[in-house]
């Protein structure tokens, strides 16, 4: 493989952060005054510190097909995300963490039912998206750093080992 390739390789692998989408598996709620709190929606897993979005809906019916439909309560949100950790979305259906440590985490969520649907049950579905955290410019410097102080010794033994005429 020539050096410019391999270069180019390193570049495209830097610069691109690892990112992924998810939706978890449905929630029932069924809550007996309602309203729910701290609902666990589902968890995830992070292996490097990461940036973490996503939203919450609330499913309005199910579907059974052949024209059967099961209408569902109305939901209102007043939290969905992370306790504890700054969540930088305003709305309370959305959610976004900057810089989440790798660990596992567990997304909750609270709010209450109303409406004409069958009684008291809700569908919530939740879709993450997860964005590896980009490297600080520092941090490139030094890696670039210390791959050219592995090229000069790789060349400096090189010549070392250069048959002498």
């Amino acid at each position: 493989m020539n050096k410019k390739t391999l270069m180019l390789a390193a570049i495209a692998t830097l610069l691109g952060g690892a990112a992924s989408a998810a939706t978890l598996d449905p929630v029932f709620v069924s809550p007996s005054n309602g309203s729910f709190s701290d609902i666990v929606l589902g968890s995830f897993t992070l292996t490097q510190t990461s940036d973490v979005s996503g939203s919450v809906l609330a499913a309005t019916s199910i579907d059974f097909g052949h024209n059967i439909s099961l209408p569902l309560q109305s939901v209102t949100f007043s939290f969905a995300g992370l306790n504890g950790k700054t969540d930088l979305d305003a709305s309370t259906t959305g959610f976004h963490y900057a810089n989440l440590a790798a660990g596992t985490y567990q997304l909750i969520a609270s709010g209450t039912l109303g409406g004409s649907g069958f009684g008291n049950v809700a569908v919530l579905s939740t879709t993450l998206n997860t964005v590896a955290a980009v490297p600080e410019p520092a941090t490139y410097a030094l890696m670039l750093a210390g791959i050219a102080g592995v090229g000069f010794a790789a060349r400096r033994r090189q010549k070392a080992d250069a048959p002498k005429s």
